[in-house]
């Protein structure tokens, strides 16, 4: 009975193991339940050289499946694979061959395109992007390269042993000049793309302030306002183009009318009659001028005539003396002084005058009325 009950343990100690180690088993080898679940998806390289079956396949650096069959087809690789069903990729998709490190595990990486373009269904082909660089081929290159080298420094050297110590001195000199005149050029070229560098900055300061609406032209930008009032302002000069384009207004009937074409032009015409007689205005101005400045004429003679302009100065002294005497004279009559200056302030000796005045008028009446009498009377005499 103890026997049965140890093997009955044992039996299930063995079971347990053998479940765990399925367990670990599939755990190591990457392999799971609905393994098969999901849509295949084909590739077509150049070469996989390197890419084996149960290859990593990875979206965007994400692993999300393995490479199922690789076949030879038309002279190019067919590489098979499954996606899960939630992992979506578009028509533009592109497959790349890539390695983990210099010689590390090659795996297939794939870009999953724009949503612009349609979705990739079960058993579409995914396009290969640019073939990566062959391992192998670089190695080859290399050594190609090398031997290349090889060929050209043999003979340098051999010229090098037929040529002078001296000569290879200054070809040295020289070298090392040029290669100063090379560390000055690399130093420029930095500077240079520093200052570049500072200049793409600027423009990216001016190009935030712009977009945070800063400064007159981020106004323009970001300004619903402005933008309406140029579209108002584009509106308005539309409608004055289609205006003037119909012959309505000053400038459209100046553009279209033929009429008030003729009369501007006649204006124009006789601002040109008027320019040219300023013209001879003008000439003549300078010719009086030209008289004037050589002492022609009486103007001329009066401005380069020194004589003239003493003879001038002395009337000018005359006629202020004059005026001298007369304002002594007024001043004199204003005081009294004098005949005048009695008969202007003496209102007694007015007075006298004004009846003086009256006694001649009345003699002057009387002598009129006694002249007929008078002359009848003569005129009798003649006669008897």
């Amino acid at each position: 009975m103890k026997e049965k009950r140890l093997e009955i343990i044992v039996g299930v100690f063995v079971i347990v193991g053998i479940f765990f180690l399925v367990l670990m088993t599939l755990k190591i080898e990457r392999f799971r339940i609905g393994k098969k679940a999901g849509y295949p998806l084909t590739i077509y390289f150049d070469s996989a050289a390197g890419l084996d079956q149960n290859s990593p396949v990875r979206v965007a650096g994400v692993r999300v499946g393995d490479v199922e069959k690789i076949m030879l087809e038309g002279g190019r690789a067919k590489v098979i694979f499954r996606l899960p069903p939630e992992i979506i990729l578009y028509k533009d998709a592109k497959a790349y061959l890539k390695s983990e490190g210099f010689l590390g595990e090659r795996y297939v990486e794939i870009t999953p395109g724009s949503p612009d373009h349609p979705k990739l269904k079960p058993g579409d082909i995914i396009e290969q992007g640019a073939p990566p660089a062959d391992i192998e081929q670089f190695l080859s290159n290399v050594s190609k390269i090398r031997e290349d080298l090889r060929d050209v420094i043999k003979p340098l050297g051999d010229v090098l042993k037929a040529v002078d110590s001296q000569k290879v001195e200054n070809v040295i000199k020289n070298f090392d000049r040029f290669s100063g005149e090379l560390t000055s050029l690399a130093k420029d070229s930095r500077e240079t793309i520093q200052k570049a560098k500072d200049a793409f900055a600027h423009f990216q300061d001016i190009g935030e302030k712009v977009n945070k609406g800063e400064g007159t032209l981020g106004k323009l930008v970001k300004d619903e306002k402005v933008y309406e009032d140029v579209k108002k302002t584009v509106g308005v000069l539309k409608d004055v183009s289609e205006k003037i384009n119909r012959g309505e207004g000053t400038l459209g009937k100046l553009i279209k009318d033929d009429t008030v074409y003729e009369e501007a032009k006649k204006v124009v015409e006789s601002a040109k009659e008027a320019l040219e007689n300023v013209k001879v205005t003008a000439k003549t101005l300078k010719d009086v001028s030209d008289k004037i400045e050589q002492g022609e004429g009486t103007l001329g003679k009066l401005i380069k005539d020194e004589s003239l302009y003493q003879e001038a100065k002395e009337t000018v002294k005359t006629a202020r003396d004059a005026l001298e005497t007369v304002k002594g004279i007024t001043e004199k009559i204003d005081r009294g002084e004098g005949t005048l200056g009695k008969l202007v302030n003496d209102d007694k000796l007015m007075k006298e005058t004004e009846k003086t005045l009256k006694k001649v008028q009345k003699a002057a009446e009387g002598i009129q009325e006694q002249t007929p009498i008078t002359v009848l009377g003569t005129l009798i005499g003649l006669f008897f």
